[in-house]
């Protein structure tokens, strides 16, 4: 086999074929924006590029260290210090380090000292195995008690999920604290955008004769695996692969799937949940740290990012880029909406926390598939689905959260199959 075409452009699709294409494939990468980079990819405004959702590396992320070093990018990443907060009733709280959590009044003296214990638990901790299929409720409140809890962790999970702590796993709350507490409040970003990473990942396939297509729409693999699509102009195309890499959401990969209903088992337990990010630039500075999350009062937004915390503008020194994001259901009407609708609705909220809050600009980003939900029970999907048809993507990689280092392990790992199988070329 010599030939692997894998659909979407971003970081899983682009470390999968880096790696085969270095291993001698022939490689076609099909991406349906115009632009590379799937969920960190970017859009240019004021003479920078801007990613669509927040995008960060944590100290812990070993793996997208590494490949920021393979691409020669290790110069241009900035690590920054900024601790975490959490608001509650209009007032904000530091929440990252121990000594904070003896500060966080909206829970008693007893209760802190239980979640200082979590902390340390979880900063030890390495395997995850024996949490797998704990309900994430009862083993909460084992740990911290029933009020911490609530007030605390259900809040962030009907932030993120709109779901109930019960139905997920221990494992994946567990590892998800575990790299928190590890990273000690750095934060990681390249001078310049993540984009140029993207876009040299790009370049070292087609420098091995491999293809980036852009503006592509997969929309069926059919017998053999071959690849039907509609370009940008509206135009067919059919496309004949020997192998068939797919890195979009397994939701979406059922539609185009032209195979019997029993080779989609895998695929129907992967559940996601869409977002919606309101990406803006105020004078106004509303937080010296990078990340905040609103427990109370409820907001559209559970929480913002101030980018320019990690990527300060030299243009426009008084600019603030922020990031309000939305976790839905991924058919909630409020994707229907217009950017102008959104961006209201927004802006009334935010102004509830801060009245005199304005803007120069703003981007309004609908992603119906953007968070897989690692539900009680989850069993990751297999590399290989069918006769030389593979998978690779950040739903592969539980009970790790979704980040960028989840997506260059997936695509690795999905990458190391084909070459141990097929052997390199």
């Amino acid at each position: 086999m010599r030939n692997v075409t894998i659909i979407g452009g971003g970081i899983s699709g682009l470390t999968c074929g880096w790696h085969l294409a270095n291993s001698g494939y022939k490689v076609t990468v099909l991406e349906r924006e115009p632009i590379l980079g799937g969920l960190a990819r970017s859009f240019f405004i004021e003479r920078r590029w801007v990613p669509l959702t927040y995008h960060h590396v944590l100290s812990p992320d070993t793996f997208t260290q590494e490949y920021i070093k393979k691409f020669a990018l290790s110069k241009e990443l900035r690590w920054t210090s900024s601790s975490q907060v959490f608001w509650y009733g209009k007032k904000a709280y530091l929440l990252s380090k121990p000594h904070h959590i003896f500060r966080f009044k909206p829970i008693g003296l007893l209760d802190r000292i239980r979640l200082l214990y979590l902390g340390a638990f979880v900063y030890f901790k390495q395997d995850w195995d024996d949490l797998i299929g704990l309900d994430c409720q009862a083993w909460l409140h084992k740990m911290v008690g029933s009020k911490t809890t609530r007030l605390l962790f259900q809040n962030l999970m009907d932030i993120k999920f709109n779901m109930p702590l019960s139905s997920v796993s221990a494992a994946w709350l567990g590892k998800r604290m575990h790299q928190s507490v590890r990273n000690h409040d750095r934060y990681g970003y390249i001078r310049g955008g993540w984009q140029e990473l993207i876009n040299r990942m790009a370049g070292g396939i087609i420098e091995k004769r491999g293809e980036v297509i852009c503006d592509f729409e997969v929309t069926g693999i059919g017998r053999g695996n071959a690849i039907e699509g509609r370009k940008k102009d509206g135009s067919t195309v059919s496309l004949p692969c020997e192998a068939v890499v797919s890195t979009v959401p397994p939701v979406l990969l059922k539609n185009i799937l032209r195979l019997p209903e029993a080779g989609h088992a895998s695929l129907h337990a992967v559940a996601y949940k869409g977002l919606i990010s309101f990406v803006c630039a105020s004078k106004k500075k509303i937080s010296r740290h990078y990340w905040s999350v609103v427990l109370k009062p409820h907001l559209i937004f559970g929480g913002f990012f101030n980018h320019t915390v990690l990527s300060p503008s030299a243009d426009n020194p008084a600019e603030n880029i922020y990031y309000f994001f939305a976790y839905l259901e991924h058919d909630d009407p409020f994707f229907d909406h217009t950017d102008e609708r959104i961006k209201d609705i927004f802006l009334d909220d935010i102004r509830k926390l801060f009245p005199d809050f304005e803007i120069d600009w703003y981007r309004v980003f609908k992603i119906r598939f953007a968070q897989p939900v690692f539900t009680r029970g989850y069993v990751n999907p297999p590399v290989e689905l069918g006769e030389n048809l593979y998978l690779a993507g950040v739903y592969r990689q539980f009970p790790r959260p979704r980040t960028m280092d989840a997506a260059f392990r997936s695509g690795l790992e999905t990458a190391q199959y084909i070459i141990n199988k097929h052997g390199a070329n």
